[in-house]
């Protein structure tokens, strides 16, 4: 079924259109003269092409060849499901016939209950029956088998509504899918299923261990869509993953450490981690660190060699043993021999195609169908025989043929293919490129040469370009797209396949082979400066493309930003002298950087007197602007060096002007000048985003043909001369987040074109211009964060507006009475802002698709009026102050989405919500009611959720009648005891929440009928005992129940009444006989279950389990199954009071975490845990020894805090230098640090030669553990204790220490943590920066910092890996210094410490003295170095 629903939710129609757009199917005596003639006409009347049997099926039990055909040539289908729909045989079978034909169905429920098409029930029932005496078995389980799956498909339910609204949503949604079609990447996928298995197979991601497969193939034979479709199955497997495409081409463009920080980026979006080396080998180095981190999935499409034969896999990259365990890395390459065998562990050669699929693939995009028409079937065959089955081939060529229906058009391409000899592939995809226009062959190479490269591929901005050169450039661009030449994906990029692309420029470098100055494009660097410093330029150039990249940034306030600040704020002389200070050396920086940037004179463009497109961002422009070639189109100078730039500057065809991100103060001058250059009227576009210095957009009226402005995050733009509101071909003006915008012009009659105006983020704007309503055009207008106080009263007349957002307008208490004759309005949005009342005139905004009211907490109520909404299909009302939601509200027949959530002066529900029959989505959180209306009518609802509502009693037995519901969410309530029997028949149901219902007891026996349930997380409810049918939930992988630790969950009266708290606590739990049966179960969390004794050994038949959580419990003893966990990556038992020893463990462990597992005395050898990460022991003052320590070279985090002194000591002789450079995290009793730390704080010197790698920090800390505090206790680890970059006496960064394991003894404890290079507290250090350690501010008590110190570890510090006895301490690498350090002879070594009193008598006399001595030097240097 969930196949069936996400056909709706996902599909498209086909990317390009087929004869007919849409295939109707009905029954004629029910539907045939009202709905079905209605919908036809309105479709019809949109220009959408619609397939109608006008006659029926009527004879013979077969669907007639005819209407295959017809069926087969429509996009989609809307399948009208009526009550006599299943008493023809007709009707049923052509139901059939469309399912099996792969297509799109977009059912319209008439009259009829979707659960009951799914279940053949009701008015289905008696006809089924009789149709059954008459026709086979087999024949009534494909017609049953259809309307399973059209009841399935989430659509349109009507039972008395308004027809008309009904047939405007369907009509919308035709259209729609028909808009959006080009932005599917891959329609049509065949003959990768086979590969696609195999593939997942030998990545296994089950297992342990890292594994780096390749892809290899010659191009166009499908690798990049097979890499995807298998990204796309392993994905949820992995938090961390990316899929980079066109590595080469960035790899090119931008070089290595580029590639690096873009898969860094997407590994880690969240900014975990800084990625920014200084040189090629410190990125490398870098690179490799962050890999180790965490268990990832990378794949990389399109590797190949490089700049002079350089491997990127190799310059990427090392062994296996730089990523995590676990990681799994996918690289796709047109030559095997990138695969190098000591990185990649096995390939795979992606194949052309079978025959059928080949045909099936080339019938698709030529027909539109899985097989060509009997007509062409033998020029089909030997079509695909010459492409070579080739995917991209068939794809392109039959893309080609798509509009030729003649046989004399398909012979004479035939003929063209076999006048090839030995076809390669872009001899192939050229012939497509022959039969474009002489305008769609410029725009094609301009794609393929120019646009490819640019960071923002957005399709509109490169359709803007093309139409300033003159070009129709949204008809040449569908072309393309239909001839399957250029794609639009992710939201509106350009994109393009490498092959057609190579092809591209191959055409244009064939133009002048040895000459690149007589080629008409130019986009390689070499190439460009080659031609423009040697002034080699000719009139053949085009298009010229030259990007200097720019260096990284960082978010981090700088030092020269903080003394200006503090400067501004308190100014003094000591202040002034630190931030002249940094000016000076800013300066001094800046000069020395000048030296290498790109600097070139306007002559040299003087011979290429035919250039359309010149992009020159990052590069210094000298000599006379006015002698750019006049021919210029488009016009790209980011980031330009110009204070000004003036209008006599523009060349006399300039179309596209863009000066983003630039230090440009004015555009224009004092006095404009354009009657020098009348000719530069015809600007289309000007783009000065980002230009910060920019404090006013001039006079603006003589560029009389301008349509789109964009002026986004121009912080100090002030004014807009009063002439932009005269601008009549304006159509876009975007002036988003110019925060110190104050006014915009008040005269705005001129702009009757205007279509989009964005002042989001305006924070100043007060107001707009009364005269609003005469931009008659406007379809979108976006005010979010201003500081409008109310809008025009003549905004009623944007008859036309389609969008209007005021989110988060804080001073806007009301909308004008006349809101209503918005007549085109689908969205208004109202997020945060203060307003009060909505007009009742809202009744009258039929198209109004989405009203959000969300966080409006002044609004009290809705307008009963809201029921006249027919088209809403969203109304997200959370956070609002609503008091009572409308009866009307049932009459929103087709909403979609209704949010109640935070509504808390809402005490009940309208019974009317059962008439919303379209609900798909139902939000209700912290609303006080007490129970829930009748909700079995709301049949399409797929999640429920129910947060907060603390006071509901009961869910109804309705509740089970939501057969499409697939999330359920009760969490946080105090009321509930028990679920209603009724739920087992939610067989649709994937995840069912119940967390923190704090008395719910029991849960229903019938729970077990959930057979699609896959979550169940049930965590802090009173449940102590599962139903026995439990091991009947055969989809179940993740189970979550654990109880909260250091106190009781509340019972039920019923509960309290049967058994006495004591009982309570004594009764054993025990999991049911049939748990066992879960063998699909991944997740186990059952802390705090009170489990007593010995867990039984059948535990191993859960043979997926990947995590157990058996935290606080009592039993004494682990099965010894659990070896035969092969799956198994974390075990967590801490606070296992009774449990006396682990058994032997899987190899396959991860973490093992037995904090506080006061009565553990032994652990089985641990050595084979080869890829273990993380062990806590902290409090296992039982423990006597670790067997195997030494073996774990994969060990990052080793916790032993509380530990009894001779296990630790036991521990610390074990671990070599090896073991310490790995360790991020280091804890063990002891209250020494080595005396070469630096105490407290540390000051940061950068040297140029010498970079800093690691910054490790030692801690000792003791726990007053007779002063109670239950927060420190519950925690897992130490809490409250800082470390920071302070920076001109600032702190720019600060994060809490990693302190696994609260101690349980007042004894010191030492904590180690070494941060890598890539961490934030290492990464953004800056020459002057103070690194300091201290407490914070949060309510824990108990926590006494004794010490602490500080070692910056930087190149060669830690790189040496020979042996080392013999070397003295200055010699020793970190490592080493600190392996001896807390190794046996620890006490040998100088220490750093306030206590010199040893535990075990040593230290006494001399040493003692000496150490006294030592202390008072540290001391004292340290007080100097602070204050000088």
């Amino acid at each position: 079924m969930e196949e069936f629903e996400q056909q709706a939710n996902t599909a498209s129609l086909p990317s390009l259109r087929l004869y007919y757009d849409i295939f109707l199917s009905f029954r004629g005596e029910d539907t045939r003269n009202n709905i079905t003639n209605n919908l036809y006409n309105a479709l019809y009347s949109k220009g959408i092409r619609v397939f109608r049997d006008s006659e029926g099926l009527t004879q013979g039990d077969e669907i007639s060849t005819g209407l295959i055909e017809a069926i087969n040539d429509s996009a989609a289908v809307i399948a009208i499901i009526s009550p006599n729909y299943a008493s023809s045989r007709w009707c049923l079978e052509e139901l059939a016939t469309i399912y099996e034909l792969g297509k799109l169905v977009l059912p319209l429920f008439y009259r009829v209950n979707p659960s009951d098409v799914r279940r053949q029930l009701g008015p289905f029932l008696d006809g089924f029956r009789d149709l059954e005496r008459k026709f086979s078995p087999e024949k009534m389980m494909r017609w049953r088998n259809a309307m399973e799956r059209v009841g399935g498909v989430s659509g349109w339910v009507y039972d008395n509504g308004d027809e008309s609204q009904l047939i405007q949503l369907v009509v919308q949604r035709v259209l729609n899918e028909l808009s959006n079609s080009p932005m599917v990447v891959a329609p049509f996928v065949v003959g990768i299923d086979y590969s696609l298995k195999e593939l997942i197979r030998q990545l296994d991601v089950k297992c342990n261990g890292v594994k780096i497969l390749g892809l290899h193939g010659i191009g166009g034979v499908g690798k990049t869509t097979l890499s995807k479709a298998l990204y796309n199955k392993l994905a949820s497997h992995f938090t961390h993953r990316t899929f980079i495409l066109n590595v080469k081409e960035i790899a090119t463009q931008q070089g290595i450490m580029s590639l690096q920080k873009k898969i860094i980026q997407g590994l880690f979006p969240s900014n975990a981690f800084s990625f920014s080396p200084a040189n090629a080998n410190e990125g490398r180095e870098k690179f490799r660190r962050m890999l180790r981190e965490k268990r990832i999935l990378l794949v990389l499409d399109d590797v190949d060699y490089v700049n002079d034969g350089v491997n990127i896999l190799k310059a990427l990259m090392g062994d296996k043993n730089w990523f995590f365990e676990g990681s799994r890395v996918v690289i796709s390459t047109r030559n095997k021999g990138v695969l190098i065998e000591n990185i990649v562990d096995e390939t795979f050669e992606v194949r052309e195609l079978g025959d059928t699929d080949s045909l099936k693939l080339f019938s698709y995009y030529a027909f539109r169908r899985p097989d060509p028409s009997p007509t062409f079937l033998n020029l089909s065959k030997q079509i695909v025989s010459i492409t070579g089955k080739l995917p991209l081939a068939l794809e392109v060529f039959g893309s080609f043929l798509f509009d030729k229906r003649s046989e004399e058009e398909w012979v004479d391409a035939l003929g063209k293919l076999k006048q090839i000899r030995s076809p390669r592939l872009q001899d192939i995809l050229k012939i497509s490129y022959d039969g474009l226009d002489d305008e769609e062959k410029c725009i094609f190479l301009d794609v393929a040469c120019l646009f490819l490269d640019q960071l923002d591929k957005k399709v509109e901005n490169v359709i803007d370009v093309m139409e300033g050169c003159g070009f129709r450039a949204r008809i040449a661009f569908d072309t393309l797209t239909t001839r399957s030449l250029i794609k639009v994906i992710d939201g509106g990029d350009l994109w393009m396949h490498d092959q057609l692309r190579d092809m591209g420029r191959q055409i244009v470098r064939e133009e002048g082979f040895s000459e690149p100055g007589k080629r008409s494009r130019l986009w390689d660097v070499a190439d460009v400066l080659s031609v423009l410093q040697g002034r080699k330029g000719t009139q053949h150039i085009q298009g010229i493309i030259l990007d200097q990249q720019q260096r990284y940034s960082s978010k981090i306030k700088t030092t020269k930003a903080i003394t200006r600040e503090q400067f501004q704020e308190v100014p003094s002389f000591s202040s002034a002298l630190a931030y002249i200070k940094e000016l000076y050396k800013g300066q001094f920086q800046n000069d020395a950087k000048e030296t290498n940037e790109l600097v070139l004179n306007t002559e040299v463009f003087d011979g290429i007197v035919n250039l359309r497109l010149l992009q020159l961002d990052n590069v210094k422009l000298e000599g006379n602007l006015g002698k750019l070639p006049s021919s210029l189109k488009w016009l790209q100078w980011k980031r330009c060096n110009l204070s000004s730039y003036y209008s006599n500057y523009y060349p006399s065809e300039l179309a596209i002007l863009d000066l983003s991100e630039s230090q440009i103060e004015r555009i224009g001058s004092r006095e404009w000048t354009w009657s020098r250059k009348k000719a530069a009227n015809k600007l289309k576009v000007m783009n000065i985003s980002d230009c910060h210095k920019i404090s006013a957009i001039p006079d603006l009226s003589k560029h009389k043909m301008l349509e789109k402005l964009i002026a986004e995050r121009c912080s100090n733009l002030q004014r807009i001369h009063k002439t932009v509101g005269n601008l009549k071909t304006l159509r876009h003006l975007n002036l988003k987040d110019c925060s110190n915008l104050v006014e915009f012009p008040s005269e705005v009659s001129g702009l009757k074109n205007l279509e989009k105006l964005i002042l989001s983020g305006c924070a100043k704007l007060k107001q707009l211009p009364e005269d609003i309503g005469k931009m008659k055009s406007l379809q979108e207008l976006l005010l979010d964060k201003t500081a409008i106080e109310k809008l025009p009263s003549s905004i009623f007349r944007l008859t036309k507006l389609e969008r209007l957002s005021l989110n988060h307008c804080y001073s806007l208490k009301q909308l004008p009475g006349l809101v209503g004759n918005l007549s085109a309005l689908k969205e208004l949005s109202l997020n945060g802002s203060a307003v009060e009342e909505i007009p009742d005139s809202i009744k009258n905004l039929e198209k109004l698709h989405t009203l959000n009211l969300i966080w409006c907490k002044s609004l009290a109520a809705l307008p009963h009026s809201v029921g006249n909404l027919k088209s809403l299909a969203n109304l997200w009302l959370y956070g609002s102050a609503i008091e009572i939601v409308p009866e009307s509200i049932g009459c929103l027949y087709y909403l979609r989405s209704l949010s109640l959530g935070n509504c808390q002066q809402l005490t009940a529900l309208p019974v009317s919500i059962k008439g919303l029959a379209s609900l798909v989505e139902l939000q209700i959180e912290k609303v006080p009611i007490r129970s829930l209306p009748h909700v079995g009518a709301l049949k399409s609802l797929k999640t429920l959720e129910i947060r907060n509502c603390e006071r509901l009693g009961s869910l109804p037995d309705s509740i089970g009648e939501l057969l499409a519901l697939k999330t359920m969410t009760i969490t946080r309530n105090d009321a509930i005891t028990e679920l209603p029997e009724s739920v087992g028949e939610l067989q649709n149901l994937v995840i069912l929440r119940l967390t923190r219902c704090k008395r719910l007891h029991k849960l229903p026996d019938s729970i077990g009928e959930l057979k699609n349930l896959v979550h169940l997380l049930m965590e802090e409810t009173a449940v102590t005992v599962l139903p026995k049918t439990f091991g009947m939930l055969s989809s179940l992988m993740i189970l979550r129940m654990g109880k909260k630790p250091f106190c009781q969950v509340p019972q039920s009266t019923e509960i309290t009444e049967t058994a006495t708290d004591a009982e309570k606590e004594t009764e054993p739990i025990v999991l049911p006989s049939s748990f066992s049966e879960l063998s699909l179960l991944e997740e186990l969390n059952a802390r705090a279950w009170r489990i007593i004794g010995k867990i039984p050994d059948d535990f191993e038949k859960l043979s997926s389990l990947e995590l157990i959580n058996f935290g606080h419990n009592d039993f004494s003893h682990l099965p010894s199954s659990l070896k035969g966990l092969h799956f198994l990556k974390k075990l967590l038992i801490p606070h296992c009071k009774q449990l006396k020893a682990l058994p032997p463990l899987p190899s396959s462990l991860l973490e093992i975490n037995a904090a506080n597992c006061g009565a553990l005395e032994s652990m089985h050898d641990i050595s084979e845990l080869l890829f273990l990460r993380e062990l806590n022991l902290a409090n296992c003052m039982s423990l006597v020894g670790v067997q195997g320590v030494e073996c774990l070279r994969s060990l990052k985090m080793l916790h032993m805090v509380g530990c009894n002194v001779s296990c630790a000591s036991i521990v610390r002789r074990k671990l070599d230098k090896v073991a310490l450079k790995n360790l991020d995290n280091f804890s063990i009793p002891s209250n020494e640090i080595p005396s070469w730390f630096t105490p407290s704080e540390v000051h940061f010197s950068k040297h140029e030669n010498n970079e800093i790698k690691a910054v490790i920090i030692a801690i000792v800390v003791s726990v007053n553990c007779a002063e109670p505090d239950d927060l420190r206790d519950e925690l897992p680890e130490l809490a409250n204790i800082f470390a920071k970059i302070v920076r001109a006496n600032r702190p720019v960064f600060t994060t809490g220490m990693y302190l696994a394991g609260v101690p349980t003894t007042p004894e010191d404890q030492v904590y180690l943590c070494r941060y890598q290079d890539y961490h934030p507290l290492v990464s953004i250090l800056e020459d002057g920066d103070i690194i300091q350690v201290g407490l914070g501010n949060l309510p824990v008590t108990g926590i006494e910092l004794k010490k602490c110190g500080i070692h910056l570890v930087h190149e060669n510090d830690d790189d040496y890996e020979g042996n080392e006895e013999s070397l003295d301490e200055s010699q020793q690498s970190i490592s080493e210094r600190l392996t001896r350090f807390y190794g046996a002879s620890n006490r040998e070594n100088n220490i750093f410490s306030s206590n010199s009193a040893q535990e075990d008598g040593e230290g006494e006399g001399s040493d003692n003295f000496l150490s006294f001595i030592k202390e008072i030097f540290y001391t004292l240097k340290y007080l100097l170095f602070r204050k000088f």
